[in-house]
């Protein structure tokens, strides 16, 4: 697809929608995704400038991309107010919310975990691998969103956070078969290359056991992110 069309057609979509930071729309049957250099509402009390943000991201794909493209983006145009990216299909969330058959669903979450290993054994960190924030299509996983600041600054630990987030994030949506999902993700990431991770996880949950203690004492109020992560607790401990 020739740039200069894709970025026509992204700046008409921008000048009509002057206050929206993500768009997206259909070129020639392929769809595709824009993201502003604008404010997202969820970090008011970090002190980083929008400027800043978008340039981190950019970054943080960059060198992503450097060892695994597969698992980024494909960026199509990149201006200093927007980026334009291929669009990666639906994401995970969606994806365990379809009518695709159970088996298949699991096999599509163990190539996720051994994804998510992928980028660590690289010193990738991605910072919230939220089902939201991962998308399947034909095959191919794509991880979004590289915006999120790594407040730990140890690797390790840094990568065990990973591994939680994206557990806790099959925990939050309370599914009937959570428990061959979780199993499922977690055997993909142990298979290639992340045992060590996950006993680094574990550790970690015992290092904060007192927030396991909180969140057990709150179970009966059945507050979603809260059993969420007493779930955490209870299948890694």
């Amino acid at each position: 697809m020739d740039t200069n069309r894709i970025r026509s057609m992204a700046e008409q979509i921008i000048r009509e929608n002057p206050k929206r930071r993500i768009l997206d729309f259909t070129l020639e049957g392929q769809k595709y995704w824009i993201k502003r250099k604008l404010g997202n509402g969820r970090n008011q009390l970090v002190k980083y400038s929008v400027e800043k943000e978008y340039y981190y991201e950019i970054a943080r794909m960059t060198i992503a991309g450097r060892s695994h493209p597969e698992l980024i983006p494909s960026i199509q145009v990149l201006t200093p107010d927007y980026m334009v990216t291929l669009d990666g299909g639906p994401t995970l969330k969606k994806v365990l919310d379809s009518r695709l058959p159970e088996e298949e669903k699991e096999s599509i979450l163990e190539e996720t975990g051994a994804a998510l290993a992928a980028l660590h054994a690289d010193q990738i960190i991605h910072g919230r691998p939220a089902l939201r924030d991962i998308t399947y299509k034909d095959g191919r996983l794509t991880f979004l969103d590289w915006e999120n600041r790594l407040y730990s600054k140890d690797r390790e630990e840094q990568k065990a956070i990973d591994f939680l987030l994206l557990l806790q994030g099959i925990c939050r949506e309370n599914y009937a078969e959570e428990k061959g999902r979780l199993q499922a993700l977690k055997q993909g990431y142990l298979e290639n290359g992340g045992r060590n991770t996950v006993e680094e996880a574990r550790h970690f949950l015992q290092r904060h056991a007192c927030i396991g203690w909180i969140v057990h004492r709150l179970s009966p109020f059945q507050m979603k992110d809260i059993e969420s992560v007493r779930k955490l607790y209870d299948d890694l401990l």
